[in-house]
């Protein structure tokens, strides 16, 4: 029986996010599918910071026969789609792994529901199951950008081996040429041990990168395409636990109310996952913290759903770009451009796990940071943006992405003392390993310090004023995305 299902990866209200609605899709022909789409608050602008948002939309597919999705690949042909009924236009991309939707003119403000049609590279058989899937995304303009901060007097703030470890500026001669082994521009004692060519991503370059932290909802729908034996790798309890059982925390959540829905059976039939949050044997209710930023990531779990989705890991250096933009390195700065910081928690909110989630403290430089206290969390993602916020009340970097400080770590490629010089800017296919593990070569297959990753951004737990900074590497060291952690998440780029 054919089947149809529209996922938006971001589901919240239109007062606080951009709301994506993705439709039911149908297919009107063998070749193309056709679904309605409608966010709040896009934008695309000429004057600074000269970018757009756009949703990252990719399709799967599931074979009856054998109960496997797989992944749809799209014609590169931009006339091969269309958009009707709103002010869109398709970017398609070179590999076909999905496209892009944004603005077809300057302008601020929401989008009416629209129809695309996407046109298939191959024929499928329309008996299959379908999903669409929505990932909201920021562009990030090609230039100039400076990396580290000078502050603190310590180069765990900076990239240069010299006091007072001044800020060092990437250019497109930098990105073009390359830099050294653990040169200054990424300290001497910290940073890859191979020289990073042109085609390692130190930022200079245009890309796109999520515009949120990957949600809890988000990583249901990628575990629920899984199968069985996929589901074992990127989760903490095995997919035949009892229904209830938590999919990725410990017994002390810290918010995260990803859980078993239906028991899978070992190495046959998946786990069907849900979201709830107050625990109340109740799946996927208004109130069970779909948007909440996912805790307990680590690095596995990571590139497999950027992998699945068809994105990558974004580097340390293009972190850094996101939050500063093309300003002026300010010491001690934040994601938001100041260096003052207020901090939200999850255990002062109202509208607990919905899609209106808020805290209850509001004014600039709003952060989930330093709560230290295992019985709280994350905070919903983009918890402090709402219709009427500035850049600072937001928290939003100075191209738009939320909660760059504060809330998760973010998992960045780069760090210390390992070979991470053949990654590039190549894109996950969509597809992942049999074991559920990403397979898009020159990822750094560990992640965390001394395995070619490293955390950036701070979070909710870690008890400091400084980890939220935009330049701060004090995890360079630490193997938090070596194992799940209740203060680690993500997001990627393309």
């Amino acid at each position: 029986m054919i089947k149809f299902m529209a996922l938006s990866l971001f589901a919240a209200s239109t007062a606080f996010a951009n709301n994506v609605q993705v439709g039911v899709p149908s297919l009107p022909s063998t070749s193309t599918i056709q679904f309605t789409i409608r966010w709040d608050n896009s934008w695309r602008v000429a004057a600074a910071p000269s970018n757009w948002d756009a949703i990252w939309v990719f399709v799967k597919y599931q074979d009856c026969a054998t109960n496997l999705w797989n992944h749809v690949d799209l014609s590169t042909v931009v006339a091969n789609h269309s958009v009707t009924g709103a002010q869109l236009e398709v970017l398609a991309v070179a590999d076909g792994k999905g496209i892009y939707l944004r603005q077809n003119a300057n302008g601020v403000g929401n989008i009416s529901s629209a129809t695309v049609t996407l046109k298939f590279n191959t024929l499928i058989d329309a008996g299959y199951n379908y999903r669409v899937f929505g990932i909201e995304m920021v562009n990030i303009p090609s230039g100039d950008f400076y990396i580290g901060d000078g502050t603190r007097g310590t180069n765990l703030y900076g990239f240069s081996d010299v006091n007072p470890f001044p800020p060092k500026l990437i250019t497109n001669a930098i990105q073009t040429a390359g830099i050294g082994a653990a040169s200054n521009y990424q300290w001497n004692s910290l940073g890859s041990t191979s020289a990073l060519p042109s085609t390692y991503p130190l930022g200079w370059n245009s890309f796109y990168c999520m515009k949120y932290e990957i949600s809890q909802e988000q990583y249901v729908a990628f575990l629920n395409t899984l199968t069985y034996d996929q589901q074992v790798s990127v989760t903490a309890n095995s997919p035949n636990s009892a229904a209830g059982t938590l999919a990725i925390a410990a017994a002390t959540n810290s918010r995260n109310g990803i859980r078993i829905q239906t028991s899978g059976t070992l190495n046959n039939i998946p786990a069907v996952y849900g979201n709830d949050l107050n625990n109340n044997g109740t799946f996927n209710e208004a109130a069970d913290g779909q948007n909440i930023a996912c805790n307990w990531l680590q690095w596995s779990d990571l590139t497999a759903y950027l992998d699945w989705s068809a994105l990558r890991p974004i580097t340390e250096f293009e972190f850094e770009k996101v939050c500063r933009g093309t300003n002026t390195a300010l010491p001690g700065e934040f994601a938001w451009g100041t260096s003052s910081i207020l901090q939200a928690q999850s255990g002062a909110i109202t509208n607990s796990g919905a899609a209106n989630e808020v805290s209850s403290t509001s004014g600039s430089g709003l952060c989930a940071y330093g709560i230290n206290n295992t019985a709280q969390g994350p905070l919903r993602c983009g918890f402090a943006a709402t219709a009427l916020t500035n850049r600072t009340q937001a928290g939003a970097s100075f191209y738009g992405c939320l909660d760059m400080s504060g809330n998760a770590m973010e998992q960045c490629v780069g760090g210390n003392n390992f070979n991470y010089s053949n990654f590039t800017n190549l894109p996950g296919d969509g597809s992942l390993s049999s074991s559920g593990t990403a397979n898009t070569a020159g990822w750094p297959p560990t992640g965390g310090g001394q395995g070619g990753g490293i955390t950036r951004g701070g979070d909710w737990f870690t008890n400091s004023i400084n980890t939220p900074a935009v330049s701060d590497r004090a995890n360079t060291t630490i193997n938090f995305n070596q194992g799940r952690n209740l203060s680690v998440g993500g997001r990627g780029g393309r």
